[in-house]
């Protein structure tokens, strides 16, 4: 048994040692992302929309000082149930900061993102949930942390609040709480 603790040690020791000298990085990234989407059509009634997970794929450029922006597409449901007529799909623009933490391979990171898209109507069963358009713009922030597993990888884990309430006649009701996991390639 011991053996093992010291083998599993020693892995740990070489796994941290490889990425301690990835840093931040900057320049031009390719992400990829699934999406656990969780919405509230009304907070006082309870009412909750039946939310597809979805997947994400995008780019980045990270600028020297710390600041990306970017570009992301992303659709709920799997990739073989999309249909072009009635999918949701959602285009953001993005901008995040990221702390780059000396010594260590993690960069937390804060933003700002501005959506537009389609909120496809079959996702709704309830009849009395609320009218909603078939666009929809969406404003919001996202928190997350990027671990850089090398020179050209990083994973990402991130929370991300969209509100559709700047949306003329559209209100806070279609509110999303979201969780990405993914991964970034420079």
């Amino acid at each position: 048994m011991p053996n093992r603790i010291r083998i599993l040690f020693f892995s740990l020791l070489l796994v941290l040692g490889s990425a301690a000298g990835a840093h931040a990085q900057q320049g031009f990234a390719l992400k990829g992302h699934y999406i656990f989407n969780s919405s509230t059509v009304n907070e006082e009634r309870g009412d909750t929309l039946p939310d597809a997970d979805g997947v994400s794929i995008g780019a980045e450029f990270v600028l020297p000082f710390g600041v990306g922006v970017g570009v992301s597409g992303y659709t709920a449901g799997g990739v073989t149930e999309q249909d072009v007529e009635t999918s949701t799909l959602t285009v953001l623009a993005e901008a995040n900061y990221f702390l780059d933490l000396p010594l260590l391979p993690v960069s937390p990171y804060a933003g700002v993102h501005a959506g537009l898209g389609r909120f496809s109507k079959e996702d709704l069963n309830d009849p009395q949930a609320p009218e909603i358009e078939d666009t929809r713009t969406q404003l919001g922030f996202q928190l997350g942390v990027r671990v850089q597993l090398g020179s050209l990888l990083g994973l990402d884990a991130q929370y991300r609040r969209v509100s559709t309430s700047a949306a003329e006649n559209q209100g806070g009701s279609l509110d999303r709480n979201q969780y990405l996991v993914g991964v970034t390639l420079f």
